[in-house]
């Protein structure tokens, strides 16, 4: 058998053993109702093995996020600059040691959990939008195992041409230097095509919508 009869083999295989999760449909050119972005937003992420929870506000995701990181045994958690999470944090503190965004960066490599906002989501995808003019999120985002983020239902978007639209700064908006997209914890298969998670960023991913309309 040659190499690239191998390889085939084992993408084979590889699919094979994936079970099919059906996911609401995509619907093309009428706008798609808040609930169902949410509902394939939730389908998506879970089919990628992050965790996502809906919850009716910011006192809600307070409480949620203290239960994630009390079942983390998360001591060290690192936190975006977003105003909101500076009024939600003192909750969380509970013995926990605390890492402002512009903590060093041996602290924040350190820490167990971080928690941001995200400025988008997008259903289409399950991908979550983080932009650095709106908020010091990378580091918080991309060094800790565990990745907490809030994401607000209204800001879900349909698809990824609605996220370039929304982060293009075309309606008088501070346009990001760096705009990041994360689509479920951080995963590889460049080595011998074994699918690896957590290699180059967070290992779990948890997504908490506030859907302070409900």
């Amino acid at each position: 058998m040659s190499a690239r009869e191998q390889i085939l083999g084992t993408i084979r295989n590889g699919l094979r053993e994936t079970a099919a999760v059906p996911l609401p449909p995509v619907r093309r050119g009428a706008p798609v109702a808040v609930a169902e972005r949410a509902a394939r937003f939730a389908a998506v992420l879970g089919r990628l093995g992050a965790r996502v929870e809906t919850v009716a506000d910011l006192a809600a995701a307070t409480a949620r996020i203290a239960a994630v990181l009390d079942e983390a045994k998360a001591q060290q958690v690192a936190l975006s600059d977003a105003p909101e999470l500076a009024a939600m944090a003192p909750a969380w503190r509970n013995g926990r040691r605390l890492l402002a965004s512009d903590a060093a960066r041996e602290e924040l490599l350190a820490a167990d959990a971080g928690v941001t906002f995200a400025q988008w989501g997008i259903a289409e995808t399950g991908t979550l939008v983080l932009e650095t003019a709106r908020e010091q999120n990378r580091l918080a985002s991309l060094l800790p195992a565990l990745h907490i983020a809030v994401l607000p239902v209204a800001r879900l978007l349909g698809t990824l041409g609605d996220a370039f639209t929304a982060v293009g700064g075309d309606g008088g908006g501070v346009r990001s230097r760096t705009v990041t997209f994360i689509t479920g914890p951080s995963r590889t298969a460049d080595i011998e095509l074994t699918l690896v998670v957590g290699v180059h960023g967070p290992k779990h991913l948890h997504v908490v919508l506030v859907d302070d309309a409900r």
